[in-house]
């Protein structure tokens, strides 16, 4: 493609890379400036080598861009991710977003990694493939991708307009359990969660508390009777590129230990989690990457944005 020319990403075009996002991702994605910086241009999982702007030579204008990231994890060993793409609308259906993914799969296999997902990395924008209508679904198929049956789900509901919190019953749980923000109870909440939920969710409040996540936003509860911490949730205050908080936020994960599921005492927990939101400051709340929208539902929530998993093997 004699016209344009590709070239590994740098921070010197965020500005440009922010503009294209805003004409390429409906607001709700939240593919802001402060995001493409945090999540991509910053994330220590960016695989440089495989992150791409491709600009037209005619004007040097940037119209297309790639970010892939690169597990350190033992969680995802010979792992990578394709973090986000975007074409301008003008200049789609030319072969450019076929490019930039095959340029950056190549890069890949040249590090040794044996498997690609499209999103679903740590910091990431997407759970999959956003928006998974025909078209969508068919560029990844067509570039080798095998693409999930099953859909998953953003959530959102706005708590200024949600009275289902304030008039959930509390009563029979509070002789039983507490709740609680963390404080400096790193060894019992990691107990609970190296037992409970090892892996991902164990990794990321580790990785958060070390990386000074504020206590307000980790929510722990606790058994009365044996001290222990039964159930978690972290919540997350999204901030402007001043670092002012906006109002959104994120909830999640949360979950509760096996000896006191069925009794609805993961709900007592949404149901605090979501008043602790509110004492934060985040009146309009995420849930990302999930399919539990009845359990959800019991509190206001609604599908904001759909995605199906898709991944490529590259060996």
């Amino acid at each position: 493609m004699e016209n344009v020319e590709i070239k590994l990403m740098s921070e010197n075009d965020l500005e440009e890379m922010t503009e294209l996002a805003e004409t390429s991702f409906p607001p709700e994605y939240n593919v802001t400036k402060v995001n493409l910086n945090e999540k991509l241009l910053q994330d220590s999982d960016k695989f440089d080598e495989g992150s791409f702007i491709i600009r037209r030579k005619s004007d040097s204008k940037l119209i297309g861009f790639i970010g892939t990231k690169l597990s350190h994890s033992s969680l995802y060993p010979d792992t990578a991710w394709l973090s986000i793409i975007a074409v301008e609308k003008t200049e789609r259906h030319k072969g450019y977003g076929r490019l930039l993914v095959t340029r950056a799969l190549d890069e890949l296999k040249n590090v040794g990694v044996k498997q690609v997902s499209i999103g679903q990395e740590f910091h990431n924008f997407f759970s999959g493939i956003p928006n998974p209508n025909e078209e969508n679904i068919g560029f990844f198929t067509g570039l080798g991708f095998s693409v999930s049956e099953g859909s998953h789900y953003d959530l959102e509901s706005l708590l200024t307009d949600n009275d289902k919190p304030a008039k959930f019953d509390t009563s029979p749980f509070t002789a039983e359990f507490e709740v609680k923000t963390y404080n400096n109870d790193y060894d019992k909440l990691m107990d609970f969660l190296n037992k409970e939920f090892p892996g991902r969710w164990a990794y990321e409040a580790d990785t958060a508390i070390k990386a000074d996540k504020s206590p307000s936003e980790i929510v722990l509860l606790w058994s009365k009777t044996q001290k222990t911490v039964i159930g978690f949730c972290m919540l997350t205050s999204y901030k402007d590129e001043n670092g002012k908080k906006t109002g959104y936020g994120g909830l999640g994960p949360i979950g509760i230990a096996k000896e006191v599921r069925g009794r609805q005492v993961g709900n007592y927990l949404l149901r605090e989690s979501l008043i602790q939101a509110e004492r934060n400051g985040i009146n309009r709340v995420n849930i990302d990457w999930t399919i539990l929208v009845k359990f959800y539902g019991q509190f206001g929530f609604e599908i904001k944005r759909t995605y199906k998993a898709a991944y490529k093997q590259l060996v």
